[in-house]
C-alpha cells in the first residue's frame, strides 16, 4: 500500500468519524428545539412527577450540559442512553437487533455489486461503442442519478405492491431480494463506469496495441487483469 493509498483511506475515515459526529449533533439540538418532550401524553402527568422523571433523564440540565454528558457516554462506553419510544430499553439494544440484519445486507449488496459492476465494465469496454457499451452506459447512468431512496420505493411499489411477486419485508431470502438490488443498483452502476473507464486506458496501452498489430487473438487476459486491479 502505498503513501497516496494510505492518506486517502485516512482522509475517508476521518471523513466518516466528522460526518458521525455533526448528525449525532445536530440530531441532538433538534430534538430539543423541536416543541413538546418525551413525556408527553394523552394521560395528564403531574408537575411533580414530571420534573422527577427529567431529573432521572438529566433533561433538568442545560441543552449544552447534556450533550457533553451524552458526547461523553456515546465516545467513552457506546451508551446512547435509554430508549424513550421503547421503554425498558437502552438505545444501544435496539441498534444491535437490526445490525445483524443490516450487515447481511451490506455484505451481499457489497458482493453483488462488485461482480454486477465488473462484467458489465468489461463487456461495455470491450464493445466499446456497441449497441450493448450504449445501453449498458444509458442505464447505469440512470441509477448513478436516481437516489435510492427513490430506486427502492420503485421497486417496492412495482414488485411487491403491483405484481406482488415479493414480499415488502422479512428475513427469508425472498424479503432480502428488494433491500439488497437497492443497495447495490447505485454501487453496481458506478463500479460499471469505472471499469469501463480503466479497462479502455488498459486496452489503449503501447503494448496492447502492439500485440493486436502482431495477430494476437482479443481476450482478456491475466495481464489486462493485472493493469486493471492497480490503484
Amino acid at each position: 500500500m502505498n503513501s497516496k493509498t494510505l492518506m486517502y483511506i485516512l482522509k475517508r475515515i476521518l471523513l466518516a468519524i466528522l460526518t458521525v459526529w455533526v448528525v449525532i449533533t445536530v440530531t441532538f439540538f433538534v430534538t430539543r428545539i423541536i416543541p413538546g418532550g418525551p413525556f408527553l401524553s394523552e394521560k395528564a402527568v403531574s408537575p411533580a412527577a414530571q420534573a422527577a422523571m427529567e431529573a432521572k433523564y438529566g433533561l433538568d440540565k442545560s441543552p449544552f450540559e447534556q450533550y457533553i454528558t451524552y458526547l461523553k457516554d456515546v465516545l467513552t462506553r457506546l451508551d446512547f442512553g435509554p430508549s424513550l419510544k421503547q421503554r425498558g430499553r437502552d438505545v444501544i439494544d435496539i441498534i444491535a437487533d437490526g445490525l445483524a440484519v443490516s450487515a447481511k445486507l451490506g455484505v451481499i449488496a457489497a458482493a453483488s455489486a462488485a461482480v454486477v459492476g465488473i462484467v458489465l465494465g468489461s463487456i461495455a469496454a470491450l464493445r466499446r461503442n456497441k449497441l450493448i457499451d450504449k445501453i449498458i452506459m444509458v442505464i447505469t447512468t440512470a441509477f448513478v442519478s436516481m437516489p435510492s431512496f427513490i430506486m427502492g420505493s420503485l421497486l417496492l411499489t412495482l414488485f411487491a405492491v403491483k405484481l406482488a411477486v415479493l414480499p415488502a419485508n422479512g428475513t427469508t431470502t425472498s424479503g432480502l431480494i428488494l433491500p439488497v438490488v437497492t443497495l447495490a443498483l447505485y454501487p453496481a452502476a458506478y463500479i460499471t463506469r469505472l471499469t469501463r473507464s480503466s479497462m479502455l486506458d488498459v486496452l489503449g496501452q503501447d503494448y496492447i496495441r502492439t500485440a493486436r498489430a502482431k495477430g494476437v487473438r482479443r481476450h482478456l487476459g491475466d495481464r489486462r487483469g493485472r493493469q486493471l486491479r492497480q490503484p
